[in-house]
């Protein structure tokens, strides 16, 4: 596995594993007061450990590879491996938010598996869209909706339900399910196979539409060893469904069942008292 390859590989992991991370911080990196002339300071957590997942979407292979993490706020203004950035406005005292930012919907090339052999390379691109998160007590509901703004137009849009169970100051676990859609033109890119793909691979030609493309699983353990640092593992178990497993990619060599698992330590700063 070269370098390119696995930067890759962990960068699409950690995008999956920080989703489940943020059930540990039901309101992550809140506005601290400095007391220094009532100013802001940045707050968040920063961390780094490893992740195991597939190799692409639709593998039966996994990888492990380093995994850098980042959950930063300034105001209203958030950095997030898993958000982009963005800006976040809190409504219905705190219990709502709404989060337009921009994030990279990360490149996939052919030499990252034999499966991908005649498939050529998916450039890496920027993306535009909004994520919204509803929160009663433990629980929450989010939505997010992302727009290529590249070659690849594909939209996808990602539901989710999270529980976060705070069992002391120490010790924290977390439960999230949730199910992914896509356009055709995401599906394509990802999962189909044109005429030259078909003649290059020897795959068929396959033409996914627009559907459910996945549904998940995954939790969370969290333990504080000091209120600054945390060792957290995730477990992320996704099935794909619908076109998306039924794609050549999937069906000849590849699994519809996905897998992802890390193991970081969080370094956490700026917290209110």
């Amino acid at each position: 596995m070269t370098f390119r390859t696995g930067f890759r590989l962990q960068a699409a992991a950690t995008a999956m594993l920080l989703s489940l991370a943020l059930l540990t911080d039901p309101c992550p990196a809140q506005v601290m007061d400095t007391g220094e002339g009532g100013g802001t300071a940045v707050t968040g957590s920063i961390g780094a450990g490893v992740v195991f997942a597939p190799e692409f979407a639709g593998s039966d292979e996994g990888k492990a590879a380093p995994a850098p993490m980042l959950n930063l706020r300034y105001g209203p203004v958030f950095l997030s491996t898993d958000k982009g950035l963005g800006v976040r406005f809190d409504l219905l005292d705190g219990s709502l938010e709404i989060s337009p930012a921009v994030n990279y919907r990360w490149r996939r090339d052919e030499g990252d598996s034999e499966l991908l052999r005649g498939m050529g390379d998916i450039d890496g691109q920027m993306t535009g869209g909004a994520s919204v998160i509803y929160r009663i007590d433990d629980a929450s509901f989010g939505v997010k909706g992302f727009q290529g703004l590249g070659d690849d137009k594909g939209f996808t849009l990602d539901m989710r339900l999270a529980y976060l169970n705070r069992m002391n100051e120490t010790f924290h676990w977390g439960l999230a399910a949730g199910a992914g859609f896509a356009d055709s033109d995401y599906l394509q890119t990802h999962f189909g196979v044109n005429r030259i793909q078909s003649r290059r691979s020897g795959y068929s030609v396959f033409t996914p539409s627009a559907g459910l493309k996945d549904v998940s699983l995954g939790g969370s353990i969290d333990y504080y060893l000091t209120p600054s640092f945390s060792v957290d593992v995730f477990a992320k178990y996704t099935r794909l469904t619908g076109d998306a497993a039924e794609s050549p990619l999937v069906l000849h060599g590849g699994s519809p069942d996905q897998m992802a698992t890390g193991l970081l330590l969080f370094y956490h700063f700026g917290k209110s008292e």
